[in-house]
């Protein structure tokens, strides 16, 4: 296939010169696309633009800005987006396609809070006082976007941050930027010139650049612990307000009665490998009875054998590769490492395409390890799933709270009341009952976690609103003054 060239989308000239290659992980020597390389100094004045588009924009009413943004969204021309998203990334082909469906979530989860936004929260007269809390932009917002979900992660954040009458510049990620830029940049040309731009470059003073700009008055970052934490040093000086989703651990608790269920296994695998595993909200850690760990592993392991590992663009193939090189390596170490330390490690599936020439490892689940193990401990980011086993259920909230990550959370029982007490008692900004991940999310609800999982909380719902906003209080004298 001939590679993709793809413009940055600017309102401004940028000055560097050549060319930034995006190669397919899952056959490391095709180039799959470029993008413009772009300077660190190009950023004064891409966030200059932004910030002269931004009071236009705002100007308009949300009911106005929502039209625009929807209208501009349901023009797009998706025509093979998917593919380019699965060459680009490595998640099969059914993934990405599934992936697009985010670009309705403007209209599924934003629309209801149009009148809020535009009219703020009455709080009524206390005596003494009438006020009204309404919701005004920061101005410009700097976003840095995910490379495991480009698409999704990006509309709900880009979405909630133009509505709320922002002007935004979003870093997307260089090793996948083709679709975002390519649907994006069609949404940017439909809204007034500069009130969205999209930038990306390996070079990490670009994105240094668009955070420490005193015109950008809010950062939204997702992605590592480690870069968040060097987000929040740059964002500090200037008081830059930020958000963060920084992943997680995700713990999932089995109540002995679920296993009564067999398609249970089904659901685990599912919520466990979303493209390999690479999701901020993958099933990462699974406590069940300890007599039932062995019972429980065979189960994981038969859903898992007939995976197909590859080539995501065939279809064949149902687990595509890793999405670097570094994360196989890092995967692999957590993998060996456990092995070494006695647990019990079982590969599943078959490899149907050159090891060499992509990032592929075969599913794993890994038995017969504890909270001590690194397997355990650290987010594997990758298709490995540990499972461990607790003798009581105060053990089992005991060990899914061992965590410095809370992001999200499961807890699987016939009794659905059981299963929500258990809930309540799990450090996590998201737990689901019989689901985990996609397949229980409610779009209208708050996006993050606590400890190291979350600054703040976001969504392309009224909590995203929220926290592309600031509040403003405006107080009057009660009448009977």
């Amino acid at each position: 296939m001939n590679p993709v060239n793809i413009d940055l989308v600017t309102p401004v000239k940028l000055s560097a010169d050549g060319v930034v290659n995006v190669y397919n992980p899952a056959c490391t020597d095709e180039v799959v696309g470029t993008i413009p390389r772009m300077a660190a100094g190009d950023v004064d004045a891409v966030v200059r633009a932004a910030g002269d588009a931004q009071r236009g924009w705002a100007a308009l009413s949300p009911a106005r800005r929502f039209e625009l943004i929807v209208g501009a969204v349901t023009s797009l021309d998706i025509t093979d987006a998917d593919r380019l998203l699965t060459r680009e990334h490595g998640k099969v082909l059914a993934d990405s396609t599934r992936e697009l469906k985010y670009l309705d979530y403007p209209v599924k989860f934003l629309e209801e809070h149009l009148t809020w936004l535009a009219e703020g929260d009455d709080l009524g007269d206390s005596g003494t006082h009438r006020t009204r809390v309404y919701r005004d932009p920061f101005g410009v917002i700097g976003i840095l976007t995910p490379w495991n979900v480009p698409i999704g992660m990006g509309v709900i954040t880009v979405a909630p941050a133009l509505l709320a009458g922002n002007a935004v510049v979003a870093h997307v990620p260089v090793t996948a930027p083709l679709t975002v830029m390519k649907l994006f940049g069609q949404l940017a040309a439909a809204l007034p010139p500069g009130v969205l731009s999209l930038i990306s470059s390996p070079d990490t003073k670009v994105a240094q650049a668009l955070v420490e700009h005193p015109l950008v008055r809010h950062v939204h970052f997702t992605g590592s612990p480690a870069v968040g934490a060097l987000v929040a040093q740059e964002a500090a000086p200037a008081n830059t307000t930020i958000t963060l989703e920084l992943g997680g651990n995700d713990p999932a608790v089995v109540l002995d009665d679920a296993l009564a269920d067999p398609s249970i296994y089904q659901r685990l695998v599912a919520a466990a490998f979303p493209f390999g595993g690479q999701a901020c909200i993958a099933l990462k850690r699974l406590y069940v009875p300890a007599a039932r760990v062995g019972e429980v592993a065979e189960g994981l392991g038969a859903v898992l054998a007939p995976t197909v590992v590859g080539d995501g663009l065939r279809p064949e193939v149902t687990m595509g590769p890793l999405h670097t090189a570094a994360i196989r390596t890092r995967v692999s170490r957590l993998i060996e490492e456990a092995r070494a330390a006695g647990a019990r490690v079982d590969e599943y599936g078959t490899l149907d395409a050159d090891p060499e020439k992509g990032h592929f490892l075969l599913p794993v689940i890994v038995s017969g390890v504890t909270g001590a193990s690194a397997v355990v401990r650290e987010e594997q980011f990758g298709p490995v799933l540990p499972v461990i086993g607790y003798e009581s259920l105060d053990e089992a909230v005991a060990m899914a709270n061992d965590s410095e990550f809370g992001l999200g959370s499961s807890v699987w029982s016939s009794d659905v009341d059981r299963a929500v007490a258990l809930a309540r008692r799990i450090e996590a900004g998201m737990t689901w009952i019989n689901a985990h991940g996609g397949g229980g999310i409610d779009g209208r609800a708050p996006w993050g976690g606590v400890k190291q999982s979350s600054v703040g909380r976001g969504g392309a719902n009224r909590a995203g609103l929220e926290g592309f906003t600031e509040a403003h209080a405006v107080t009057v004298p009660s009448a009977s003054r």
